[in-house]
C-alpha cells in the first residue's frame, strides 16, 4: 500500500526528527555518560556500534555493495572523523565551546558554494540569505556577543571542522542520491569507527606541549558499554540514514541551514532539565534560526517547481 504523503513532506519529517534526536542527545549523554569514556573512544564505539546495526538490518542487500559505494562513503566517513580530529586538537589550544559551535555552521555556507563549483547548481538568494541568518543565529546562540571574537589556532581548526561538515553533507546530497541508504551509511560508520579507533590511540600517546590530546579513558562497564552502543545506534544508524534518504528530496543546502538548529533543541532541553536557565539569546538565536530553515525550506521548494 502505497503512502499519501508527498515523499518531499516525509524528507522534512525526517529531517526534522534528527534536529530533534540530536538536539536532546547530548543532555542525556551528558548525565549518563560523562568522564566514563574520552572523546575518541566514545565517538570509536557509538560509529561501530551504528555500524553493526545497520550490518545486520542490511545483510541481503550487502550483494548490492559495488564500487561507487567505496567511492563515495569512504571520503564522507573520513570527512566526519576529520571533523572529529581537529575539534578535539582544538581542545588542547582551549578553545571556545560557543565559538566552535559558531564555527562548526559554516557547513550553511560551505554547501551552497561546493553545490555551485561541483554540479554548476547557482544558489538561489533566498538560500544565501537563509545561509547568512543561519550564521547569526548560531553568532547569538553561542553567546559571541558577550564572548568576543579573536581568531586563535582553535578558532582555524574549528572552521575547517565547519568545512569538512560542510563537504560531507555536500558529497552526499550530490552523489548517494541513488544509492541504498543504509549500505551508505553503513560504509561510512565503519570508516568513521576505524579512524576514530586510531584517533583514541594517536590522541593519547602523541602530545601538544607536553600532554596528550585526548587521553585514553575507557570504563569496562557493561551497563555504560550497552548505553553507549544503543546511542550509537539511534544517533548514528537511524538519524544518518533518516537524513541520507532525505536528502535525496531536500537540497544539500536546506540540511546544513537546518541541523544547526539542534542546539536550540539542546538549550531547550538543558532549561527542562535544570541544566541551564533560559536567556535571551536563546529566545532570539531560535526564533533566527527558525527564520533561517524556513526561508531555506521555502527557497528549496520554489526551485524543485520551477526544475518540475
Amino acid at each position: 500500500m502505497k503512502s499519501k504523503h508527498s515523499p518531499v513532506a516525509m524528507a522534512y519529517a525526517a529531517i526534522l526528527a534528527v534536529v530533534l534526536i540530536w538536539g536532546v542527545i547530548p543532555a542525556f549523554k551528558k548525565a549518563l555518560i560523562g568522564g566514563h569514556y574520552s572523546a575518541a573512544v566514545y565517538t570509536a564505539m557509538t560509529t561501530l556500534g551504528g555500524a553493526l546495526a545497520l550490518l545486520v538490518l542490511s545483510a541481503k542487500r550487502l550483494k548490492n555493495l559495488n564500487a561507487t559505494y567505496f567511492k563515495i562513503a569512504i571520503p564522507t566517513g573520513l570527512c566526519v572523523a576529520a571533523a572529529s580530529l581537529v575539534q578535539a586538537i582544538a581542545y588542547n589550544f582551549d578553545a571556545s565551546p560557543t565559538k566552535q559551535a559558531f564555527l562548526e555552521n559554516l557547513s550553511c555556507i560551505v554547501v551552497p558554494l561546493l553545490m555551485l563549483l561541483l554540479v554548476k547548481k547557482k544558489p538561489s538568494m533566498l538560500t544565501v540569505a537563509a545561509a547568512l541568518v543561519c550564521l547569526v543565529s548560531s553568532f547569538i546562540l553561542g553567546d559571541m556577543l558577550s564572548v568576543g571574537f579573536s581568531f586563535s589556532i582553535a578558532d582555524i581548526l574549528n572552521a575547517l571542522a565547519g568545512v569538512f561538515y560542510g563537504i560531507n553533507i555536500a558529497f552526499t546530497g550530490i552523489y548517494a542520491k541513488k544509492l541504498d541508504a543504509k549500505l551508505y551509511v553503513m560504509l561510512q560508520l565503519f570508516v568513521q569507527a576505524i579512524s576514530s579507533a586510531l584517533m583514541a590511540l594517536l590522541f593519547h600517546f602523541v602530545p601538544i606541549g607536553g600532554t596528550p590530546i585526548d587521553p585514553f579513558v575507557f570504563t569496562p562497564n557493561f551497563l555504560l558499554i550497552l548505553g553507549v552502543f544503543a546511542l550509537g545506534i539511534l544517533t548514528n544508524a537511524v538519524c544518518w540514514t533518516l537524513r541520507t534518504s532525505a536528502m535525496k528530496f531536500v537540497s544539500p543546502s536546506v540540511v546544513a541551514v537546518i541541523m544547526p538548529f539542534s542546539a536550540v533543541v539542546t538549550g531547550v532541553v538543558a532549561v527542562i532539565l535544570g541544566m541551564d536557565t533560559i536567556s535571551w539569546t536563546l529566545i532570539v538565536g531560535a526564533i533566527l534560526g527558525l527564520a533561517a530553515a524556513l526561508m531555506s525550506s521555502f527557497g528549496d521548494l520554489a526551485e524543485s517547481k520551477k526544475e518540475s
